[in-house]
Formats: structure tokens, sequence, C-alpha cells
């Protein structure tokens, strides 16, 4: 949906997503990083616009563009999806960001007031993620999260070759995220606290 949520901290922000934000942030995507995504690769910038405004037209949606605070640059997007403040119920999706930011925090950071803000201030009772069987970087960052997995989803949505994807299924509860919490405060503190030349 459109909105004028904004959040912020730990080197972040997540602005509200806008078409225009198309044009920076599609030299981010290339087929490796786009491969666990729901939806088609966009293979020019009008087409990320035209994904965009699709996200922006879902009345259950919450997106955003995330910027690196200390540059203004644009990292990627992520944002609440499915999200039901009737039945205390969110998802984290539409999550990606440019290989010069991973591992630099952005996603803990991202994921961290995401999580605040549906448990906080939205109230839900429960955060659930849909990962791609095929990618298992995603799923082991879940776990170490302290997500715990429910099962796989068989040939849950159709896949850009034709075939059929399973889609494993994690969550968080409200109980759970006080140490969940924990463990993406602890995470980003490691970093900050980390050699200048630490990988």
């Amino acid at each position: 949906m459109h909105h004028t949520v904004a959040l912020a901290g730990h080197g972040v922000r997540l602005l509200p997503l806008a078409p225009l934000q198309a044009e920076q942030l599609f030299p981010l995507i290339d087929a490796e990083l786009w491969s666990g995504m729901a939806a088609r690769r966009p293979e020019c910038v009008e087409e990320l616009v035209g994904l965009f405004v699709a996200r922006l037209d879902d009345p259950a949606a919450l997106p955003f563009a995330v910027a690196d605070a200390y540059t203004g640059s644009l990292a990627g997007t992520t944002g609440l999806y499915e999200l039901s403040a009737q039945h205390g119920r969110a998802e984290i999706g539409g999550t990606f960001f440019g290989r010069a930011y991973w591992g630099a925090g952005i996603n803990p950071a991202s994921k961290l007031l995401l999580m605040g803000h549906a448990f906080e201030d939205i109230g839900v009772s429960r955060v659930a993620f849909r990962v791609d069987t095929r990618n298992g970087r995603s799923a082991k960052a879940l776990l170490n999260l302290g997500a715990v997995y429910e099962g796989t989803l068989r040939e849950y949505r159709p896949g850009h070759d034709g075939g059929r994807v399973d889609t494993a299924m994690f969550s968080v509860l409200g109980h759970e995220w006080p140490e969940v919490r924990g463990r993406l405060l602890d995470r980003l503190a490691s970093r900050s606290e980390a050699p200048l030349d630490a990988a």
C-alpha cells in the first residue's frame, strides 16, 4: 500500500517505496542475486517500476526502500506483506540487497527495524518468512536469527523456468521476539566493534 512510514536505526533508513527509486536500484540486480525471488527478475528499469507499483497497489503490503544512513545510497528493498492487523500476522518479503551491502549489517538492521515495527507498533503476534528451498543461504540466516522452521510447502508457486518451486516456511512469534531482537542487536554490535580490516 502507499504509506508514509519511515524507520531508522543501526545505520539504515527504511523509506516508503516509490517507483522513482527503481532507477537507482535496478543496477544492483543480477540473475544470481534475484534467483530466489517469487517475482520474475526485471529486465529493465521500467519492469522494476512495474513491480514497485504492484507492491504499492497491494493493500496488505507495507514496502520499503532501504538506504545506507551514512551515504544515503539505496541498498535494496524489503517490506511487510500479507499484513493483517486484524489477525495479528505479517510476512517479511520482497527483500534484496546489492552485493556491495552483503555482510555490512544492512540486512540484520533492516530485519530489526521491520520486526520491531510489526511486533511493537502494529502489534502482530506472528511474523513469517517464505524461502525458496534452493536458497540455503537465506534459510541458514533465518535459523541463526532464531526463526523457527515450520515445514515445506511443496510446489507452492510457479518457478521462472516453468516448473514448480518448493517453499520453506519460518516464523517468529511474539513471545520469541525479545530473544530474536537480542540476537540481532548482538550481531550488529559485534559488527560495529570489529576491526576496520575485518571481512
